[in-house]
């Protein structure tokens, strides 16, 4: 694996799924990673305690943020500089999806949804940027193949998805001038311990209150290598955007969709 001893991260929204297998790929290739949860505390701190067993005790911590929040974002990059001296890696992954039709939107969660999805990868970026700059590190932002593909199941899903591409490339072409990387991960189905959102608005004949996480992974398209998505398909991909061999990749949005795309 790629070597990042020494190098810094935080990855928003770790505290499980795809953030938390990003988290434990990076201390794996030797990383210091600041862990963040918003909510699922108890669940978080669990995965800190994964992380601190893979890793030591000082591999890992966990502070809880609202990234929506600007002063919260910052609070949480200024913790990490104070508990390691510097900054690195940001791993912008925390996002949420609600799965509902356009009419089915309450205006609270249209706007929570532009506010966490693009407004917080826009506040991290932001409060990451003066540290990142000092260390000519990178950022790489978790967006889906469903910033390109519709759904058919969380139409603001997908928009902010979208919006997330032509922020990658502005900061990477202004970020560029500091030194700083920027690229963009596209998974598509990956299996998690579960999605937070309204799986009941999952078109089909199995359309119901207690569809599970196991039947929302049989509606994806056939994958041409056979299988759906796991965390550390991310993860790995952020280890090698993060090392010095990625030097000369920015403003790059890269699948890892077992070829979903491609059906």
């Amino acid at each position: 694996m790629f070597d990042l001893t020494g190098k810094v991260a935080i990855v928003t929204g770790s505290g499980k799924g795809i953030g938390k297998g990003i988290a434990r790929c990076l201390i794996k290739a030797g990383a210091k990673v600041c862990l963040n949860c918003v909510s699922n505390r108890a669940i978080a701190e669990e995965t800190l305690k994964e992380m601190q067993a893979l890793g030591g005790e000082d591999c890992a911590i966990l502070i809880q943020a609202d990234v929506s929040d600007f002063e919260q974002a910052q609070n949480m990059v200024k913790e990490t500089v104070a508990k390691w001296g510097k900054l690195d890696i940001l791993v912008n992954n925390a996002a949420l999806q609600k799965n509902m039709d356009f009419d089915e939107y309450p205006e609270e969660f249209y706007d929570l949804l532009i506010n966490v999805n693009l407004g917080g990868y826009t506040n991290m970026m932001r409060a990451c940027l003066p540290y990142l700059k000092e260390t000519k590190g990178s950022i790489t932002m978790i967006s889906s193949v469903h910033g390109k593909r519709p759904t058919d199941f969380d139409p603001v899903y997908a928009i902010t998805k979208g919006g997330m591409h032509m922020l990658m490339r502005e900061a990477a072409i202004e970020f560029a001038n500091y030194g700083v990387r920027v690229n963009m991960i596209l998974p598509a189905g990956v299996k998690i311990e579960f999605k937070s959102g309204n799986p009941a608005s999952f078109k089909g004949p199995e359309r119901k209150l207690d569809i599970d996480n196991k039947m929302l992974f049989e509606k994806y398209p056939t994958y041409a290598l056979g299988r759906t998505g796991l965390p550390d398909d991310s993860g790995y991909l952020c280890v090698y955007l993060a090392s010095q061999e990625a030097e000369h990749i920015t403003g790059a949005a890269i699948r890892a969709d077992g070829g979903s795309m491609l059906k």
